[in-house]
């Protein structure tokens, strides 16, 4: 059975909304004490410890990495999900705030585990990103947040967003042309992609 599986990123630290949902939690090195802070016990802890330099728990498997390396620690540990049996969704925690670059590292990471069948979230306290492909979601009315709508690949080809004030019927949306920002709800929105990776943003307003 498929499961969901929790990545803590080290990233800016993020309050981690619904990860008791998850089966399965990996620690990349910051992330482990943010999980310790909130006192719950990843299952694998990845990374090459340079962020946090703390004890770490006994018992619990570890993905050792290089400093020097060509993943980074949460492609590291998403490229481990993707490659498992168990693994049906990814939650990704503490990986939008601080830097830029880890920021959009982290957005082609789990565009990665999507081209591999994957869906993917990412959650913090202000914004959730779903990312998918082949298929179509609902995202019920969330009042304070508009709704957004982007290609993380180059061309995500029939694209129809129904229940928002603006939307699309069967069209391309192309990752140098940002169409689908700042939508709004009319009740639950129903979004579908035929190809490609397409991000639905929920941000706080």
């Amino acid at each position: 059975m498929k499961k969901t599986w929790a990545i803590v990123a080290g990233g800016k630290f993020s309050p981690l909304r619904d990860i008791e949902k998850c089966e399965y939690i990996i620690a990349c090195d910051l992330g482990y004490e943010y999980l310790h802070r909130e006192g719950l016990r990843p299952d694998l802890l990845v990374g090459d410890f340079d962020s946090y330099t703390g004890p770490l728990p006994e018992g619990v498997p570890r993905l050792d990495l290089p400093v020097e390396k060509d993943d980074t620690d949460t492609m590291a540990a998403i490229r481990h999900a993707a490659a498992q049996e168990a693994c049906g969704e990814i939650w990704l925690y503490c990986a939008l705030g601080g830097r830029l670059d880890h920021l959009l590292g982290n957005l082609q990471a789990v565009a990665f585990a999507v081209r591999r069948g994957i869906p993917a979230r990412i959650v913090d306290e202000e914004n959730e990103i779903l990312v998918f492909s082949g298929g179509s979601v609902t995202v019920p009315e969330r009042a304070g947040y508009s709704l957004s709508v982007l290609a993380l690949s180059d061309r995500c080809t029939g694209v129809s967003i129904h229940g928002t004030k603006y939307e699309l019927e069967h069209v391309t949306v192309e990752n140098s042309f940002p169409i689908g920002v700042s939508n709004q709800w009319r009740g639950t929105a129903e979004i579908t992609v035929e190809q490609g990776v397409l991000a639905v943003i929920e941000s706080k307003m």
